[in-house]
């Protein structure tokens, strides 16, 4: 058994968290090769569409319950900080938006100026490149809600305001997607916040479920002794993981074949309703127990734990380099059509480029700094 101390007592790294971390950026880096180099083929294969809907109960949801639960041990908490913390997302996303079309314009240039211009790449040119700067991703969702954060930090709303948050969040999202607009202007920002009109990768109100949740498992964890935490998810994880278990079969047999599976899976990415923040939650809850469980036999392999901890620890840095890495690459190769092969090995390619350029980033702005 384990007991909830009245006293935070538990306030250092939960080392367990690296690992989750660590390895949903590697299935992020992997499953984007789909979905920006990737042909039709290669989106429409089942070797994509089972990969996500497996990796899709987490995924972009437990980045920002992370994100939530993060905020529960962060010594910059105070809502002038995460205020600080949201503005500087949302500069991020504009930010890394130009700079991935610049790489992507950049390329296509140095391309055609050594070959001749490909037929229809162009074209293909021009609408990634207004994706690109009208792209709405994880920064941007992030930025917000830890603005919402703040607000909440600044009533000192309790914890179950934050799960009654949760849930109100979840029953409403399905509702609040059909807010549209024939303003085209108006209706890009009612997608970015809900998602109706579709065009937007995502969408942010749906997503504070996953970050008040987050931040109220964080602070629950604080409240758990360290030499306690073996037995508070073993009993957690047992629990979440038949939840999530339940969940996901009820998924697979209300919406029978990859097809359906996927579609239904793909809907619920962009706008997740009650049954799936619940389903996701316990999904992440055994997930954190898991990693718990194997974390000794992760540190014995120092080279994996090392990496998964690193990719933790630089997780947006990692995030908005592998992009750019994607769109240059797209770029050079004239929108070219990858397949399904192509695509997992130049995952990895991307993925070890990556860390080389984040890595690089870091002794640049080390040794700039030691100068100062």
């Amino acid at each position: 058994m384990f007991s909830l101390k009245e006293k935070e007592v538990n306030t250092g790294r939960q080392r367990e968290l690296d690992l989750v971390k660590g390895f949903l950026l590697i299935m992020i880096v992997f499953i984007h090769s789909f979905q920006t180099i990737g042909g039709v083929a290669a989106a429409e294969s089942n070797v994509h569409k089972i990969l996500f809907a497996l990796f899709m109960p987490t995924g972009a949801c437990l980045y920002l319950f992370t994100m939530g639960f993060g905020s529960s041990f962060t010594r910059h908490s105070q809502p002038k900080d995460m205020v600080k913390n949201g503005i500087k997302l949302l500069f991020y996303q504009g930010l890394s938006n130009l700079c991935y079309a610049a790489v992507m314009t950049i390329s296509f240039n140095i391309r055609n100026s050594i070959t001749s211009e490909t037929a229809g790449s162009r074209e293909l040119y021009d609408a990634n490149l207004y994706s690109m700067l009208t792209f709405v991703n994880i920064f941007f969702i992030a930025g917000m809600c830890y603005l919402v954060l703040a607000v909440y930090r600044k009533l000192k709303v309790s914890l179950r305001g934050y799960v009654i948050s949760a849930v109100i969040v979840g029953i409403v999202s399905p509702f609040t997607k059909l807010l549209v607009s024939d303003n085209p202007a108006l209706n890009w920002i009612l997608d970015m916040t809900f998602g109706g009109k579709g065009e937007t990768s995502f969408c942010f109100f749906p997503y504070l479920s996953y970050v008040f949740l987050g931040y109220v498992f964080g602070k629950v964890l604080r409240r758990i002794p360290e030499d306690e935490k073996g037995n508070f998810y073993k009993e957690s994880g047992i629990i979440c993981g038949i939840t999530a278990a339940v969940w996901f079969i009820c998924c697979i047999v209300l919406h029978p074949g990859i097809e359906g599976f996927f579609n239904y899976m793909i809907e619920q990415y962009r706008i997740p309703g009650l049954a799936k923040v619940l389903g996701s939650f316990c999904s992440i809850i055994f997930v954190f127990a898991a990693a718990f469980r194997i974390m000794p036999m992760m540190e014995k392999w120092k080279f994996g734990y090392n990496k998964l901890c690193y990719y933790s620890k630089q997780i947006s840095k990692m995030y908005a380099v592998h992009i750019g890495v994607y769109w240059t690459l797209a770029g050079f190769a004239a929108f070219y059509e990858f397949g399904v092969k192509e695509c997992l090995i130049l995952s990895v390619a991307a993925l070890i480029v990556t860390d080389l350029l984040v890595h690089g980033y870091i002794i640049i702005t080390d040794k700039i700094k030691n100068r100062k």
